[in-house]
């Protein structure tokens, strides 16, 4: 039986009788949520955040060279 619970045409109502909830993951498991988060975002604003993120890794694998 296949679950149509992630459908968002067949989705439970929200408790508080407002709009159903959205899924948190699509069915091969992709986070939805960080899609959405960015989809949200300005091109720019994405690209700051991609550059924020890249960033911080290079700060680790550096601080990783020194111990």
């Amino acid at each position: 039986m296949e679950n149509t619970k992630d459908r968002p045409e067949e989705q439970e109502p929200h408790p508080s009788g407002e709009e159903p909830l959205l899924p948190t993951y699509s069915e091969d498991g992709e986070d939805l949520t960080l899609i959405r988060l960015m989809l949200s975002l300005t091109p720019i604003e994405r690209l700051r955040t991609v550059q924020r993120r890249a960033n911080s890794i290079q700060r680790l694998r550096n601080a990783r060279k020194t111990v």
